[in-house]
C-alpha cells in the first residue's frame, strides 16, 4: 500500500490509469497512515484526503474530509456484513 501511495504521488502510476472510475482495492487502506504519508510526499490536504478516498474506492466527485471518509467506510462495512440494509429505513418512535 505505502508503494501504492508512493507511486501515486509521484505521478508514475497516473500515466497507467485507464479509466475514470475508483479503484476497487481487496482490502480498506489504513486512512490515517494514507494521509500522512501523502502529506509527507507534499500533497496538500485536500489532495491528499481525495486522494485517500479514491485508494479506498469512493468516488471523487467532492472534496473529502478524512473523516467523511472514515464514516462511509464504516457504513460500508455495516452493509457488507448485513448489519445495516437499504430497507432499515428511518428509527421508529
Amino acid at each position: 500500500m505505502h508503494a501504492a501511495a508512493s507511486a501515486v504521488a509521484s505521478g508514475s502510476f497516473i500515466g497507467h490509469m485507464t479509466s475514470t472510475e475508483p479503484a476497487m482495492p481487496t482490502a480498506e487502506p489504513a486512512t490515517r497512515s494514507t494521509y500522512r504519508t501523502l502529506l509527507l510526499k507534499g500533497l496538500a490536504p485536500e489532495e491528499a484526503s481525495n486522494l485517500t478516498a479514491f485508494l479506498c474506492g469512493i468516488p471523487v466527485g467532492q472534496d473529502w474530509k478524512l473523516k467523511e471518509i472514515n464514516q462511509l467506510l464504516f457504513l460500508r462495512e455495516l452493509n457488507r456484513t448485513g448489519r445495516f440494509a437499504e430497507i432499515d429505513g428511518p428509527p421508529t418512535h
